[in-house]
């Protein structure tokens, strides 16, 4: 794989850990502070995953890479359901939005690399 997509999975494990962080430091409501702890755990874990996968020039997995692209969207709509005020309000649409850039950037990398080359 290229360098972009060790950099994205890469981004994606650290967003994932500082979501886990970042719920305690801002002090988010109880549910929100859960929620935020498991979606950055979720996105950790697969995130690296990939990552592991790439510096080893495997494909990353699409699956993996989709899931993580749902849960940046999600992240960016969460804030919103739970009522949150700004830093964790803003924090949870930032790190969303750059979630799923990376993580659709990701998914087109292993839709790719999936493809098997025409017959010629």
């Amino acid at each position: 794989m290229d360098t972009i997509t060790e950099f994205t999975s890469g981004g994606n494990t650290v967003l994932g850990c500082w979501l886990i962080v970042a719920s305690f430091v801002f002090n988010t409501p109880a549910v929100s502070r859960w929620h935020d702890v498991l979606v950055g755990a979720t996105i950790a874990l697969v995130a690296g995953y990939n990552f592991t996968r790439s510096i080893r020039r495997r494909p990353v997995n699409m699956l993996g890479a989709g899931s993580v692209t749902v849960l940046g969207c999600w992240l960016v709509v969460a804030p919103f359901v739970f009522g949150l005020e700004s830093p964790p309000l803003w924090n949870d649409v930032i790190s969303g939005t750059i979630v799923a850039s990376f993580g659709s950037y990701n998914t087109y990398v292993a839709t790719i690399a999936d493809r098997s080359p025409p017959f010629i």
